[in-house]
């Protein structure tokens, strides 16, 4: 099923903090697959994703009325959410492990199908912290400050290296 305009993302969490169940069904059909995604890209186990699902949804049922359309779009909030939800579990996992460190590990281990081949050649020329970087926030939706957490690193170094990659990967592409 999919969202009209009339019940968009926004309206339909708007609906969910009234308690409407109906809106929550909508939601679930036209965002569970996106969830999904996130889950087990982070994840990497199909039935510890779906509980990641799960989780995501009870969360965002009993938080549907702290969305707030004026700090970002309802499918940026959804996603932050399944993000969390995901690592959350992946820490339940993997107790001895920081956080930082299986986002490292992710960061370094997976292979992520790019859109267009030269995009893949021009990650290949710029600074691999840079690179990284981008194809963190890119991959995994992580925000400057997100990142900075997950990688142990100055928020400042963050921006840096994804402007300055950002910047050399336009020049790269149009040339």
């Amino acid at each position: 099923m999919t969202i009209t305009k009339m019940q968009s993302s926004e309206v339909l969490l708007t609906d969910m903090a009234a308690g409407c169940e109906k809106s929550f069904r909508l939601l679930y059909d036209a965002q569970a697959n996106w969830v999904y995604a996130i889950a087990q890209r982070i994840l990497r186990d199909p039935q510890i994703a779906e509980d990641a699902v799960q989780e995501t949804f009870v969360k965002l049922w009993r938080t549907a009325g702290r969305f707030d359309l004026a700090r970002g779009s309802a499918k940026a909030w959804i996603g932050i959410i399944a993000r969390n939800c995901a690592l959350d579990m992946c820490r339940r996992r993997q107790p001895g492990n920081e956080t930082g460190d299986a986002a490292l590990a992710m960061l370094e281990a997976e292979a992520v199908e790019l859109p267009d081949p030269k995009l893949g050649k021009c990650l290949g020329q710029i600074p691999s912290d840079q690179a990284k970087a981008i194809m963190a926030m890119y991959t995994y939706g992580f925000s400057h400050s997100e990142l900075s957490e997950q990688l142990a690193i100055p928020l400042g170094t963050v921006k840096s290296w994804v402007r300055r990659g950002t910047q050399s990967l336009k020049v790269c592409m149009e040339s």
